[in-house]
């Protein structure tokens, strides 16, 4: 519907200006020069409007993933991995208000009330994440842990989290994968955020140098060539 999506864009657009704490109903009719009741008529809370943005902005964040590997064969995971990174860290420096929304400081506690089973459409981020790490375990297995080697009680989490969103992944490997994970998306939150400003002035260079490092643990080294 126009209405909604017009609310939804100027939602984005307080979002980019002011700052998550100044999306309000009330903001938002203003902008549109309606009433706050006329607002709820299409979001029953400033929860259900935020869940609606940031379902919007992560379908945004797994299309900018899916160009960024489209015309790189299924056949070469690990080349889609490593686009797959690159294309991550584009989209979050070109929107650092919306990626602050979903992944970054600001997300908890936005929209968590409105939450529902599809997990804050997270997992549609997720799920693209998700199949390259399973297309690269099928095709070319990379080095993990054994279980007993693993605390038990990250061991049990593992498996839970492997039942809950069926991943077709062995627990060393969802070790393995998480460990990649935080290292990466903690990379793109302080650069992106301007966490690292203190250090660098451009953050692409340690990027790169550590999404090698990443590919190494991944067992895909050969698969890694400099950004043109």
């Amino acid at each position: 519907m126009a209405t909604i999506r017009e609310i939804k864009e100027v939602a984005r657009s307080l979002l980019i200006q002011e700052g998550p704490e100044n999306v309000t109903i009330r903001a938002i009719a203003r902008e549109m020069g309606m009433t706050a009741p006329a607002v709820y008529r299409y979001f029953t809370s400033r929860d259900a409007l935020i869940m609606g943005l940031r379902g919007d902005i992560f379908a945004e964040m797994a299309q900018q993933v899916g160009t960024g590997i489209e015309g790189l064969p299924v056949e070469e995971p690990g080349r889609r991995l490593i686009a797959a990174a690159r294309a991550l860290r584009c989209w979050a420096l070109a929107h650092p208000h919306e990626f602050g929304l979903v992944l970054g400081p600001w997300a908890p506690g936005l929209g968590r009330e409105e939450a529902k089973p599809e997990r804050d459409m997270g997992w549609v981020f997720g799920s693209v994440i998700t199949r390259l790490i399973e297309d690269l375990w099928r095709i070319r297995p990379f080095p993990v842990p054994a279980e007993q080697d693993l605390d038990a009680g990250l061991v049990a989490q593992m498996r839970a989290l492997i039942e809950d969103q069926g991943i077709a992944l062995p627990v060393g490997a969802i070790a393995i994968t998480l460990r990649c994970w935080v290292r990466l998306y903690g990379l793109i939150c302080m650069e992106t955020l301007g966490y690292l400003s203190f250090a660098l002035s451009g953050g692409e260079a340690f990027f790169e140098r550590e999404l090698r490092d990443l590919c190494i643990a991944l067992g895909i080294a050969d698969d890694f060539e400099e950004p043109a």
